[in-house]
Order: C-alpha cells, then structure tokens, then sequence
C-alpha cells in the first residue's frame, strides 16, 4: 500500500459547491464565483467532478463552462472536499481508498451528510475502500514520494476530534495503513485557523526532495510558529538522514473581511495537468510568489485566481479540491 503524492498524474478533480449559508453570509454568492472559477480553469486540463445539494445544481450549471465537469446530486453539509473526500492509495498496481472518520473539525454540529461523502465517492467511482475509524481530515495530512507523511500535533491529537484511540496507536495505525517510513508532526498550525491547524497551510511536498513551507516576517503573528516548525523540520530530516530542499514561501500580508481576520496560505494550491493554480490576495506577495513558483516549476503554468471569498470560509484553493490519481 503507498500513498500517491499530488503531483502525480489525475484521473479526476474532484470539487463541492460551497452550501454553507451560515458560514459565508452574504458573500456566499461571491465564494460560488469563485469556486465556479476554479473548476473552470481545472476543467482545461483535467475532468472536474462536482458534488450539490439538489437546489444548487442549476446554479453550477449556469456559472462553468460544462465541458469536461460532471455533476453529482449528494447531500453536502460544507464545501471542504478535501477534508471530507477518502485518501487514494496504491496497492498492487490498483487503485483503492480508506475513508477516515470526519467530526466536524470537532466543534461544528453539521456534518452528518459529509460524514458520508468519502465512501458515496469510492462508491460512485467504483473504487474499493476501507473504512478506519480514526478522524483524520485530509489537509490534516500530506505526504511525498518517500514514505514520509506528515501532520500537526494540534490536530491530529486535538480532544476536539474525539480519537478513540492513544496517540501511540494512531501513529502506529498510520504507518501500517499506508507503508510509512516516517510520521513528522508539526506542533502547531496557523493561529487562528478554524481547523486547528491544518498542515495543507504549512508544507507541501513537490517532488524532487523538495518542499514548500510557509514563512513569515518578525512582526506577522505566526512568526514564531513557523520558525519553530522550520527548525523542527529540519531536524527531522537531519536525524533520519534524508536530503532535502526546503523552499520557503511568504504567509499573504493578513487582510480582514466583515472585520474576521482571513487566514491565508500560498501553500494552499492545488496541483493539475501541466499546471498549477495558486491563490491570489491582490498583496504585496503575490507577484514575488507567483515568480519563484514559476522558477521551481518551468514546466507548468501557474495560474492565480483570487479567492479571498472562499478563504473567508476557513479555507483555499487545495481545501476545496481532492486530486483522483492515475494508476
């Protein structure tokens, strides 16, 4: 069994048309353009699955392109497919799928309906799947081509998320699910983070013993955080004797929506055929962003789309999509 890191080859994106009126207000039309933009731009390169509630399907209809986007009807509490999607894997050449136990990030009451979305989409895609009752969501987790995964302990260990199990045992489940070498756990996350600290804000792995990993300036809040976390991981590699490359990509200057704070990451993209689409604050970052993404990926294009309307809601370009892999 092997995970398959992102920037391998898609069979499908996979996208959930943002529902959730109490969290977006009334900017929920704006996170819809947005998410719209999103899937049309993917949808070049790579087929794009949407999953809606019912009444919304006319809406997706009337706002993409419909080229290369399959729509599916399913009950959706929320919009975050990559917490809520199974985590793809391979063994023996096959394609298969675990899906993880999803609470709510513990402190949200409505998530019944996507509690069940990750086995409605094995199932619809004929995919076979475990289940594991470990709650883990997706940006809790990410990992490269070397058996190395990698989380937040604010996470994965938060009492929020209700484990059943001890923290030795979900490390230990973990590794023998998926074949790992290695667990590294940052302490912490982005403060202020709805999710307690996903992990899909602070690393990326990008192939090459390369990995992106978010930055600050002295003044920035998270400063500290992130030092910490660099200082951490470098000792990680250090000690299990792994080259690596770290690249360090700049937290956007904070920016605030109806008076809310919005927590942002560059790091938050998603990987797609012969591309890459980047979030976009309109700040000072993003042309310098866009510039070293271009130098360490001369291959891709790098697409920037603004989001701020999706971020509003706690998450990214990478949140709301779940990558399919190719076998």
């Amino acid at each position: 069994m092997k995970l398959i890191p992102e920037w391998f080859e898609h069979q499908y994106c996979l996208i959930a048309w943002p529902c959730n009126k109490d969290l977006y207000g009334d900017i929920i039309n704006n996170a819809r353009d947005e998410v719209a933009n999103v899937i049309n731009e993917i949808a070049k390169t790579e087929r794009v699955i949407v999953l809606s509630n019912k009444e919304d399907i006319n809406e997706i209809e009337n706002k993409t392109n419909l080229e290369n986007i399959d729509i599916l009807e399913c009950k959706l509490d929320d919009s975050w497919m990559r917490d809520i999607a199974p985590i793809f894997y391979n063994e023996d050449k096959k394609l298969k799928s675990i899906s993880f136990d999803f609470n709510g990030y513990g402190k949200y009451p409505d998530y019944f309906n996507d509690n069940k979305v990750s086995k409605f989409i094995s199932n619809h895609l004929n995919i076979p799947t475990k289940n594991s009752d470990l709650v883990i969501e997706g940006g809790a987790i990410t990992y490269d081509d070397r058996k190395n995964l990698f989380s937040t302990k604010n996470v994965l260990f938060n009492k929020n998320r209700k484990q059943k199990h001890s923290n030795e045992y979900i490390i230990k489940q973990l590794k023998i699910l998926f074949d790992l070498k290695h667990i590294f756990l940052f302490e912490n996350g982005l403060k202020e983070d709805d999710t307690d600290g996903h992990v899909d804000n602070l690393l990326c792995p990008v192939g090459k013993n390369k990995y992106l990993i978010a930055t600050t300036h002295k003044l920035d809040p998270n400063y500290e955080i992130l030092e910490k976390n660099k200082v951490n991981l470098i000792k990680f590699f250090q000690d299990t004797n792994q080259t690596f490359d770290l690249i360090e990509i700049p937290l956007p200057s904070r920016k605030k929506i109806n008076n809310k704070n919005i927590i942002s990451s560059y790091i938050n993209f998603y990987f797609s055929k012969n591309k890459i689409i980047l979030p976009q604050f309109n700040v000072k970052e993003d042309n310098e962003v866009k510039l070293t993404f271009e130098k360490l990926f001369p291959n891709r294009e790098i697409i920037m789309l603004e989001t701020e309307n999706i971020n509003y809601g706690g998450g990214n370009i990478h949140c709301i999509t779940m990558n399919v892999p190719k076998i």
